[in-house]
C-alpha cells in the first residue's frame, strides 16, 4: 500500500474519531438541555402554585344566606326544635354551622369567634404581618341605632377576660357610629402579626330584647397565604428567569453541535459559473492528457519509422540470402526486388535535412515516397527477426499508406 493510501486511511479515521466525539457530546449536551428545561418548567409550575396561593382567600363564615332573615323569633324557636314540624332542614343546618353570627343562641348583638391565623410570628409591618378583612351584615330590626365595635384580642376567647376593647391598641380595634344599613355589607380590614386572636363584635346600643333572632353576620379572610406565598414566587420566578437563560444557552450549545451551520446557500449565478468553471478545468485535463499521450507516442517507436528500418531489412535480408535460398522459389524471389529500393530511401534524407534537420526526427512521414516496396507475409518477416509488434505497427503503416 503507498503512502497515499496511508494517508487517505488516515484522514477517515480522523473524521470517524470527531463523528464518534460529536455524537458523544451530542448526548451529554442533549440531557443537560432537557435537565435545564425540566428546571424552568418546574420552577414556572412553583410561580402558578405559589401566585394561585398567594391570591386565593381563605375565609371563614358565610354571608351568601341568612335563614332568620324573614322569620320571626317565635318561628325560630318552634325551627329550633327538632321535633317540630317544621324544624330546620339538613342544609339549613349545615350552613347555619359554617356562619359568624348572633343566631346560635338566645343572646342577639354579639358575637365572639377565635380565629388562628398563621405566618411567621414577627411583627414586622407590611412584611409579616397579615391582612385580616371582615364583612359585616347586618339584620337588626328594632329600629335601635346599628353603631358598632370590632376587635381583634391577641388571645383565645376563653383567655380574655378582664380585657376590654379601650384596651387595645388602634391596630387592634374599629369603631364606628355609622348606622349600618340592613342587609348591605361593611369591609374592615385589620393588619396583625401571626397568632391566635379572638374576634368581637358588638352593637353600641345592645338590643333590649335578647332572642335566637340574629341580628348581625360575619365573614373572616384571613391573608396569611400573601406574606407567606408571595415570596416564595418572587423567589421562584426569578430562578426561572435565570433557569430560563441558562436553558437557552444550553439549547444553543447542543444545536450547534448537533445541527451545524449549513453554507450559506449559492445564488443560481454563482452556481452557473462554478459548473462552467469545473467543466473548462475537465476539459483543460482531457487535452492535457490527450497532449501527453500523443508525445508519448511519437517518442517511442511507431510504424510510420518503418521507412528508416527498411534499409536494416535489406541488409538483415541480404546477410540471410543463403539460408533463404534453401527455402521454396516464394521466398526466394524478393531478395533482388528489396535490394534495388535501398538508395532510392537514402535519397530523400538530404532534402530534408537541408531546410530544417531538427525536424528530420519528429517528421518521418517526408520519407514515405516508397511506393514499390514490397510485402512480406507476417510468416516471412518472423523468419527475418521480426517482433509481433513490429509486425502490427507495420500492418498499421500500410493501412495507412
Amino acid at each position: 500500500m503507498d503512502e497515499g493510501a496511508f494517508e487517505r486511511l488516515a484522514e477517515k479515521n480522523v473524521v470517524r474519531q470527531a463523528e464518534i466525539e460529536r455524537r458523544e457530546k451530542v448526548v451529554v449536551l442533549k440531557k443537560l438541555r432537557n435537565g435545564k428545561r425540566n428546571n424552568v418548567i418546574l420552577l414556572l409550575l412553583l410561580v402558578v402554585v405559589f401566585g394561585a396561593i398567594a391570591v386565593a382567600p381563605f375565609s371563614q363564615g358565610d354571608i351568601s344566606n341568612n335563614p332568620h332573615e324573614f322569620s320571626q323569633e317565635v318561628d325560630i324557636l318552634n325551627r329550633n326544635d327538632p321535633t317540630h314540624p317544621a324544624a330546620w332542614e339538613q342544609l339549613d343546618i349545615e350552613l347555619m354551622s359554617t356562619k359568624i353570627w348572633d343566631g346560635n343562641d338566645e343572646f342577639s348583638g354579639s358575637i365572639t369567634h377565635d380565629l388562628n391565623i398563621p405566618g411567621i410570628p414577627i411583627d414586622i409591618a407590611g412584611v409579616t404581618t397579615i391582612p385580616v378583612d371582615v364583612t359585616l351584615v347586618s339584620y337588626r330590626v328594632d329600629g335601635a341605632n346599628t353603631g358598632f365595635r370590632l376587635a381583634l384580642f391577641p388571645s383565645p376567647c376563653d383567655e380574655m377576660y378582664g380585657q376590654t376593647i379601650e384596651s387595645l391598641e388602634d391596630r387592634y380595634k374599629y369603631g364606628s357610629i355609622t348606622p349600618m344599613i340592613i342587609g348591605s355589607k361593611i369591609k374592615i380590614s385589620f393588619d396583625v402579626p401571626a397568632g391566635k386572636y379572638c374576634l368581637v363584635f358588638e352593637y353600641e346600643n345592645p338590643p333590649e330584647v335578647q332572642g335566637f333572632r340574629a341580628t348581625i353576620d360575619a365573614e373572616v379572610t384571613p391573608r396569611w397565604n400573601l406574606p407567606l406565598c408571595a415570596p416564595l414566587a418572587a423567589i421562584s420566578l426569578v430562578l426561572a428567569i435565570f433557569a430560563g437563560v441558562g436553558a437557552h444557552k444550553a439549547g444553543k450549545a447542543w444545536k450547534k453541535v448537533a445541527q451545524p451551520a449549513s453554507p450559506a446557500k449559492k445564488s443560481t449565478e454563482e452556481e452557473v459559473l462554478e459548473q462552467a468553471e469545473e467543466e473548462r478545468g475537465t476539459m483543460s485535463e482531457t487535452l492535457a492528457t490527450s497532449d501527453t499521450g500523443e508525445v508519448d507516442a511519437m517518442d517511442s517507436p511507431t510504424p510510420s519509422e518503418q521507412p528508416s528500418s527498411t534499409p536494416q531489412i535489406d541488409e538483415s535480408i541480404q546477410a540471410t540470402a543463403p539460408e533463404v535460398t534453401e527455402a521454396p522459389a516464394l521466398v526466394a524471389e524478393p531478395t533482388p526486388e528489396v535490394v534495388a529500393p535501398a538508395p532510392e530511401v537514402a535519397e530523400p534524407a538530404p532534402e530534408v535535412a537541408e531546410p530544417a534537420p531538427e525536424v528530420a526526427e519528429p517528421t518521418p512521414e517526408v520519407a514515405e515516397p516508397a511506393p514499390a516496396q514490397p510485402v512480406y507475409t507476417d510468416e516471412e518477416l518472423r523468419a527475418l527477426g521480426w517482433t509481433d509488434q513490429q509486425i502490427e505497427w507495420q500492418r498499421q503503416s500500410e493501412q495507412m499508406q
